[in-house]
């Protein structure tokens, strides 16, 4: 994504939407998503005008990814992308009348753009599969400098 200044690597096109703030925070989030049998990949970006204290930001962030899916955080770990700061979370949460689903969402903060990676799958997914997926997609983010 140019405007995103990013790449990733997914198996299809993913759909592309533009998602406007549902609060006053005015806040456009711009989401690209493709989404398989069992499984899926979200990449997200949007602009902050400030945030404050870093982790202070990042822990708001992390509580409104949570709080916004409607999941379990399972567990959380702090991470970095090029001294970028950011966090790695594990949630559970269900679907379609119980189908329960596994997401690894690593967010990173870049200047004042939040950037978000999602890999979700069925609970059920062959544990070294969902591994390997979400592996080669995390591995694959890289920053891409504006034109």
């Amino acid at each position: 994504s140019p405007e995103g200044r990013f790449s990733v690597l997914l198996q299809h096109e993913p759909k592309f939407e533009t998602v406007a703030a549902t609060d006053n925070s005015g806040i456009t989030n711009y989401r690209y998503s493709d989404l398989e049998t069992g499984y899926g990949f979200i990449c997200e970006y949007f602009d902050v005008a400030s945030t404050g204290a870093v982790q202070d930001f990042l822990d708001v962030t992390r509580d409104g990814i949570v709080r916004g899916a409607g999941a379990t955080k399972v567990g959380e770990e702090k991470i970095s992308l090029n001294s970028y700061p950011g966090r790695e979370l594990q949630m559970a949460f269900k679907v379609n009348e119980g189908t329960e689903i596994t997401a690894r969402t690593r967010i990173y903060l870049v200047d004042k753009r939040l950037y978000s990676l999602t890999f979700l799958y069925v609970k059920s997914m062959d544990a070294l599969r969902a591994s390997d997926l979400g592996k080669k997609f995390f591995s694959s983010f890289e920053l891409k400098p504006a034109r």
